[in-house]
């Protein structure tokens, strides 16, 4: 039994140790292999994620771009600039997007804000040039949002990227202490076989022997493979843009990335052993080491912290950093700063930030920021008189630049700014709304001291201007509003612009102070104007005519079209005020082609009354409706679809609005000529009365206002009896209008006047009514004439 074991002993000692050595040896290049794969899935982790921390801050780079050109965006700006940094940011975001995994929740917030940047009228923007001031600002805040958003995510990015990074690190240490301890093993179970089979036979020592070889090699290999693997991990952060330090709990310096040499202009070993704060700022020092001591606490506590480092030469850098504690981590030991130059960043938002809250071509705050202060002023007025507003507007401003062109208009509004800040005080906020328009918070004044200063400001701007070269002369109309205790920035500025355009109103370049029934009277006058934009669908516009009698023939020559706007269950709206609201609005157009339309299809008809083939229509047209360039096209539609001849058609237009834009005006007045229209200037000597209008317009007729007939009742001489002379020697048709008394039409007749229209021959008559006023007319009714109600 002895021998038996023995032999038994001998046979199967060797082979179990043998067995024992290849579990060994199988279970070593296992974890080889596994550490390979586990290194190559790892590096490529890495990588992966310093692409998307990449592609990112190129995202972010970009919308950044994008945000600066949307704010610098005015009429003189290259619309391309905006589509070429529109698609450049998007393209980027697409990168962003395709970098990640399709259900990452970061894709769903690229997509989003891709969206949103793609959905943003852009045509508008760049069709209107800046001129919206809303959308302007829309599109200023929707890219700016953007950018904040895409900046969250580059910020969360960079963290999961240092984090993955110090993980394969950490793994790369352990797995280099399990392979040596694996091979430190396999060295002792070979050594042990190596003397067993020693003992036994040569052919087990060779064996051994080739186990152990096969063992080294393999040992080599991996070796090699984690030699290459630290090699690109150190790479990668040696060659990284961002900054990487290490400090200890107290704040000194133990390790500094070479990218501090680009950032700051020092070497790496010139920041080891010294403490951070000597390279930071002195004002953000108390900072920074609060947030030493905050880490130093905390084990594994995440914190960003802005800074700026002195540089080399003396200036200073901005950098937005991460901070961790991994003190308890044995292969870090430290605090660890990881962080990116922001400098051109922090400057362009401090940039955009200026322009999002200045005027750029005056430099005065814009309407954003002065309502911030007067809000802010309004909140902190105790016992302190509360601030009041000045709304200035600049009188003829529009001519200066139709005549001059905008090159002159900018340099008015910059002396206007100019003129405006010497007269308010250091403290008192000086801004421009948009346009012509400009506004001055005066805070801790009585409100009669407040207005001494707009009556100051109208007496400068009344002042000459020079522009290219050109002299001008320009009005300001303004308007108080006096800050109460509850009161909001946005009311305040509300009823100052209402006062402003009160004093537009009666007569511009004065002062008006808003009272409270100002309000309502704007109240009243917003809902009439809104009314009035959907008059003409409603039905609500009517044509009233007024008959114009030849004094040669002695009978109905001509009828004047006159709109009324009749409301259901109200009273008329008299025709002065609701033709004011429609110039205002744009309805006038829509109002005065519906009038032309009625006015030639019912001339048309009554021309078929026995004795009437002559009889024309006359139509008021508003400068408006020239200056829209469409009265021409509108005049050829209406006369092609009556059939009214376009001799039997003469349309009026008053002196005042013939010399606003006289050029145009010309233009208009040749066109509609050469199709055989006449043109007559009514209410002449009611305002300019200037002979050059006469000589620089062709027109037919030269209608006198109502006004000199009642002049001539109370002056020696005849006023109407010289502008009948001085048209008719221009070969025009004299009209006088506003008769309305036996001694107004012998005064007409006196002056020789070709044709009379008024009250004493017939008030203005519905359409229905015409054709009974036509049939029954007498010429009796010259000499005795009577009254039609």
């Amino acid at each position: 039994m002895t021998a038996a074991a023995s032999r038994w002993e001998r046979w199967a000692r060797p082979r179990v140790l043998i067995a024992a050595v290849v579990a060994v040896l199988a279970v070593t290049v296992g974890m080889i292999v596994m550490y390979s794969v586990l290194l190559g899935r790892m590096s490529k982790e890495v990588e992966n994620a310093q692409a998307r921390s990449a592609n990112l801050s190129n995202a972010d780079r970009e919308v950044l771009v994008l945000l600066q050109t949307v704010t610098q965006f005015d009429a003189d700006s290259d619309v391309r600039d905006i589509q070429v940094h529109r698609g450049v940011a998007s393209r980027q975001i697409l990168v962003s997007v395709a970098s990640f995994d399709p259900d990452d929740p970061r894709v769903r917030e690229l997509q989003n804000v891709q969206q949103h940047l793609a959905a943003f009228p852009w045509n508008r923007l760049t069709e209107d040039r800046a001129h919206d001031g809303g959308l302007h600002h829309e599109a200023m805040v929707l890219v700016a949002q953007s950018e904040e958003r895409i900046n969250a995510l580059r910020s969360e990015q960079e963290k999961i990227f240092y984090a993955v990074t110090s993980s394969s690190l950490k793994a790369n240490q352990r797995g280099q202490f399990t392979l040596a301890t694996l091979v430190t093993l396999v060295l002792g179970l070979g050594i042990a076989g190596i003397t067993v089979v020693l003992r036994r036979s040569r052919s087990d020592v060779e064996r051994a022997y080739s186990a152990l070889k096969g063992e080294v090699d393999e040992r080599c290999l991996a070796e090699e493979a984690l030699r290459a693997s630290e090699g690109r991990f150190r790479s990668l952060v040696q060659r990284a843009s961002d900054l990487t330090i290490v400090t200890d709990e107290r704040g000194v310096v133990t390790y500094a990335s070479p990218a501090v040499e680009s950032l700051v202009g020092y070497q790496p070993e010139d920041f080891l052993e010294l403490p951070l704060l000597a390279h930071v700022e002195p004002e953000e020092r108390a900072d920074v080491a609060t947030t030493i001591t905050l880490l130093a606490e905390r084990p594994g506590l995440v914190r960003t912290v802005e800074l700026r480092l002195r540089t080399s030469d003396g200036r200073s850098r901005s950098v937005e950093a991460v901070c961790q504690n991994l003190l308890d981590d044995p292969d870090v030991g430290g605090l660890v700063w990881n962080g990116r130059d922001v400098t051109e960043r922090k400057a362009l938002e401090r940039e955009l930030n200026h322009r999002a809250h200045h005027d750029p071509l005056t430099g005065l705050p814009n309407r954003v920021l002065l309502l911030q202060r007067l809000a802010d002023a309004l909140t902190r007025a105790g016992s302190q008189p509360p601030p009041s507003l000045i709304v200035v507007d600049l009188d003829g401003f529009k001519n200066v630049n139709d005549t001059l062109g905008h090159s002159a208009g900018d340099e008015l509004l910059r002396v206007a700014a100019q003129r405006l800040l010497g007269c308010v005080r250091e403290d008192d906020v000086a801004a421009r709304l948009g346009g012509d328009e400009f506004a001055i918070m005066i805070g801790s004044v009585d409100q009669d001291d407040a207005v001494a200063i707009a009556r100051r400001i109208v007496e400068v701007l009344q002042d000459p201007f020079t522009a290219v070269d050109h002299h001008l002369t320009v009005g300001a109309s303004v308007g108080i509003a006096h800050g109460g205790r509850h009161g909001s920035a946005d009311g305040l500025l509300r009823d100052a612009d209402i006062a402003m355009y009160v004093a537009k109103r009666t007569g511009k370049n004065r002062v008006e102070v808003f009272e409270p029934e100002m309000r309502v009277k704007a109240s009243h006058r917003t809902a009439l104007q809104q009314e009035l934009a959907r008059a003409v669908e409603r039905g609500e516009i009517d044509v009233a005519y007024q008959p114009v009698i030849d004094l040669g023939t002695r009978r109905p020559a001509m009828l004047e079209a006159l709109a009324r706007w009749r409301r259901p269950g109200q009273p008329p709206v008299p025709a002065d005020v609701f033709i004011a609201l429609a110039e205002e609005s744009g309805a006038i157009n829509k109002i005065g082609l519906e009038v032309l339309r009625r006015a030639c299809r019912a001339g048309e008809r009554w021309r078929y009354l026995p004795g009437y083939g002559d009889l024309g229509i006359a139509v008021n047209v508003s400068v408006h409706q020239i200056i829209a360039g469409h009265l021409a096209d509108h005049v050829v539609g209406a006369l092609r679809d009556t059939g009214l001849p376009a001799s039997r058609l003469a349309l009026e237009i008053t002196e005042s609005a013939a010399l606003g834009d006289s050029e145009r005006v010309a233009a208009e007045f040749a066109r509609l000529q050469a199709m055989g229209v006449r043109i007559a200037v009514d209410d002449f000597g009611a305002g300019y009365s200037s002979l050059g209008l006469l000589m620089s317009f062709a027109v037919d007729t030269l209608k006198i206002d109502r006004s000199l007939l009642d002049f001539d009742t109370t002056r020696r001489g005849s006023l109407v009896m010289a502008i009948a002379e001085l048209g008719h020697t221009l070969g025009l048709k004299v009209v006088a209008e506003g008769v309305e008394t036996p001694q107004h039409l012998h005064r007409a007749r006196e002056a020789c006047c070709d044709a009379v229209q008024g009250f004493y021959l017939s008030r203005p008559l519905e359409e229905n009514a015409v054709e009974g006023f036509l049939r029954s007319w007498s010429v009796a009714r010259l000499g005795d004439p009577v009254v039609q109600g």
